[in-house]
């Protein structure tokens, strides 16, 4: 089934040829993650709780798609069905042409808490990871890949430091790094950034296009995030989704708008302003005290 749906007309022809061939490519390239029909129930003392219900979603190989919507909304659980640590009620999920029925490396995750274990240096806080995921590596290799990914994201100068030296940015750039490192095919994001200042995760979001661009636009990322503007700028499309329990898919928001963008220039984009508010309008009810009248 096709996910992909239109936002609204706008005015700037050059746009809408974009668009159009950007939807284009999406349709030609193989699919990474298959989500068909899926629901997830949890055991309550009071009874079953339903977080997600009849979830189908497709993703293209090298799509970035964020997950948005108000807490509570299934956004992770739906996630975790991705990465193989939710296991569905019904349904079922395919990553990379195979049923997920356990994590893999072939599904790197990165969480808000940068899950960093804070008596291991930088360094060999991903070396660990290379070693565990990459074990047909030559001990070369492994080093080769630790150090070039280190350099990517600018730390090779703070590789010796505890976790508890280092700022939150600097921490959430170690994690993206310790990803990046074991290759995987799909980047699975959980609010990656959502405990960062503004100019820090604005700087982050800049750095994880260069890394994702320097795969060669190959690996497929899907983030959860509660930030409009966040979604828009990393996002080729973002999964708007209902509120829980029993949530559900409400609306898929294509985001056509060329790459690569510039944050500071993006926002007067007549498209980005028609998608920022067509995702305002899905997910907030009321915008004044009036509106309580």
């Amino acid at each position: 089934m096709s996910n992909i749906s239109t936002i609204g007309s706008t005015s700037v022809e050059n746009n809408n040829m974009v668009a159009d061939k950007i939807i284009e490519q999406a349709f030609a390239a193989p699919l990474s993650i298959e989500v068909n029909n899926v629901t997830v129930s949890f055991k309550t003392p009071t009874g079953a709780y339903t977080a997600v219900k009849d979830i189908s979603l497709t993703v293209k190989k090298g799509e970035i798609i964020s997950l948005i919507g108000h807490s509570g909304c299934g956004k992770s659980t739906l996630m975790g069905t991705i990465s193989g640590m939710v296991q569905p009620t019904a349904g079922e999920v395919f990553a990379n042409g195979k049923k997920v029925s356990a994590p893999g490396p072939d599904r790197g995750i990165v969480f808000q808490n940068y899950s960093l274990l804070p008596w291991l240096t930088v360094y060999k806080n991903i070396y660990v990871a290379v070693d565990s995921a990459l074990k047909d590596l030559s001990t070369e290799e492994k080093i080769a890949l630790v150090e070039t990914n280190l350099k990517m994201v600018n730390l090779w100068e703070h590789k010796d430091k505890l976790p508890g030296q280092l700022s939150g940015g600097m921490k959430q750039r170690v994690a993206i790094a310790r990803a990046f490192s074991i290759n995987p095919k799909i980047l699975l994001l959980d609010e990656p950034f959502g405990a960062l200042d503004a100019l820090t995760k604005s700087a982050m979001h800049v750095e994880l296009l260069k890394l994702w661009n320097l795969d060669h636009r190959e690996k497929t990322i899907v983030m959860v995030t509660h930030d409009i503007e966040e979604a828009i700028f990393l996002s080729d499309r973002v999964v708007v989704m209902n509120n829980g329990p029993a949530a559900t898919i409400r609306e898929i928001v294509d985001v056509p708008l060329k790459r690569p963008r510039n944050k500071k220039e993006i926002v007067h984009d007549p498209m980005y302003m028609d998608i920022h508010d067509r995702l305002l309008n899905l997910l907030i009810a009321k915008f004044s005290i009036d509106d309580e009248h």
